[in-house]
């Protein structure tokens, strides 16, 4: 099966499952209810894995096919790393959220590709990454928001234009944090990030 056709088997069998309609924009998923009819949200908690399952590719080429693809730490243990990230993002994305609905996340990775060298030194690209959310009533336990997968992409920068945000402080990683502060921010509240959390210093 084709990666195309993997991830539309995906997002057909998210859609029969919640009932729903998720359509893309802001280059995330729509969530599979609509948030803004519930009451705000509060997160206390959340847990965040990266199941060892996930394959990963070190190697320079233009488009891996593994899960993981990484450049934006010294090379080492990329679950691990994927991991680091995506929790400093997400406690971004929610730290002013303080709505009357405590809520705890629960978020398993299933995909995330960030930049080769070869394509951030050519094209670019883009950052892409896939998570299943779910969002539960902190004290009950009751669903709030079904188990569904998030879809989350920004262009990234390619040739010369990396160089420049290189040079400029505005990284590979920093890039990736302020997607996800962003997607799970969009994901709880119906509204982007009026402005991105990790700037360059």
């Amino acid at each position: 099966m084709t990666r195309a056709k993997s991830v539309a088997a995906s997002l057909m069998m998210v859609m029969q499952a919640a009932c729903v309609d998720l359509p893309m924009f802001g280059g995330v998923t729509k969530p599979s209810v609509d948030v803004t009819q519930l009451p705000a949200m509060r997160v206390v908690s959340f847990d965040l894995s990266v199941p060892e399952t996930l394959t990963v590719s070190e190697d320079n080429r233009l488009d891996p096919s593994e899960d993981i693809v990484w450049r934006g730490d010294p090379f080492g243990p990329r679950h691990e790393q994927v991991k680091a990230v995506m929790e400093t993002g997400i406690a971004a994305g929610i730290k002013d959220l303080d709505g009357d609905l405590p809520v705890k996340l629960d978020i398993i990775v299933q995909r995330f590709h960030s930049q080769t060298q070869k394509v951030r030194y050519s094209y670019g690209g883009k950052y892409e990454i896939e998570y299943d959310l779910t969002v539960e009533n902190a004290n009950s336990g009751e669903v709030v928001v079904p188990t569904y997968r998030v879809f989350a992409e920004i262009d990234a920068p390619g040739g010369v234009e990396a160089l420049a945000a290189d040079q400029a402080g505005r990284t590979e990683k920093m890039d990736n944090l302020n997607l996800i502060a962003g997607s799970i921010h969009l994901q709880l509240t119906g509204r982007e990030l009026a402005a991105d959390p990790f700037l360059p210093d």
